[in-house]
């Protein structure tokens, strides 16, 4: 139980942390608006990355795209292929939980609204109840989603969810 307390705790520290990296004197015009739904498309999710610990963010380039693969695909015995993606067209949305000690845990995205200003990304963590009979194994969850390529700010928002696998 405590240990669920104390991820938790660090998971709402973490969320309320990333919320100050989106102030920007055009984004609080934009803390009363929903915004409209941006369409997304996965790009590839899983439970085994070379990035341990909890980032999100939002790749513009192919450079710094490439550059999070590399590490990603550390993890890989036989690296899985790195997904295309037309920066032209589309960014990437990574979204990485980082290491774990048991299964149970999982990363999404749940939404991603276009304001005036910024984008909003809606990512949810579901960690494993206390009750949840887990595996003692190292995880790693991830996903990474496509979006149309903008210039506007983008901001995340965090959910935890307790739930069992």
């Amino acid at each position: 139980m405590k240990s669920g307390f104390a991820l938790l705790a660090a998971m709402l520290l973490l969320a309320w942390s990333l919320g100050g990296c989106i102030a920007d004197d055009n984004d609080k015009n934009d803390n009363d608006d929903p915004g409209d739904p941006v369409a997304s498309l996965l790009l590839t999710s899983g439970q085994t990355s070379g990035i341990d610990g909890e980032r999100l963010t939002a790749l513009r380039k192919q450079a710094a795209y490439n550059q999070l693969w590399q590490e990603h695909e550390t993890a890989f015995v036989t690296p899985p292929a790195q997904p295309a993606v037309d920066f032209n067209q589309h960014m990437v949305v990574a979204t990485f939980l980082g290491r774990r000690d048991t299964d149970g845990y999982r990363v999404e995205v749940v939404e991603v609204r276009e304001r005036e200003h910024s984008l909003m990304v809606t990512v949810r963590f579901t960690v494993p109840d206390d009750g949840c009979q887990v595996t003692e194994i190292s995880t790693q969850p991830y996903r990474l989603i496509t979006i149309p390529q903008t210039d506007k700010v983008v901001g995340f928002t965090t959910e935890v969810r307790e739930s069992c696998p």
